[in-house]
């Protein structure tokens, strides 16, 4: 929906779905979608560069998320929620799938 604005599919999927999660990594965009790794990690460093997106490391995973200090935050935001309502149904789980990750409780098993 936003390809003409974007210039490509994958970026608007990637800011979808960064959107959606607040942050998150290559690798968990390339396993909802099934792009390519080195694509995603592209667009993920371009925006980055543009100052859309802002990374951090946490462990050994690069996190991205929409940059606060972005000067069109506001619009950005508003303009992804708008899309993701024209978003078919099926493709719309792609962007909510909750994250599985085990709990730490501390005790051993």
């Amino acid at each position: 929906m936003l390809e003409p604005l974007l210039e490509s599919e994958i970026k608007e999927k990637i800011l979808l779905f960064i959107f959606t999660h607040v942050e998150s990594y290559a690798r968990e965009i390339v396993k909802a979608f099934v792009f390519n790794l080195d694509t995603v990690q592209n667009q993920l460093l371009n925006l980055e560069r543009g100052g859309v997106l802002y990374s951090k490391i946490k462990g050994k995973v690069r996190l991205f998320g929409i940059n606060p200090r972005y000067p069109f935050k506001k619009e950005l935001e508003q303009l992804l929620k708008k899309v993701l309502d024209f978003v078919p149904e099926d493709e719309k789980k792609k962007f909510y799938t909750p994250r599985l990750r085990p709990r730490r409780t501390g005790k051993p098993l």
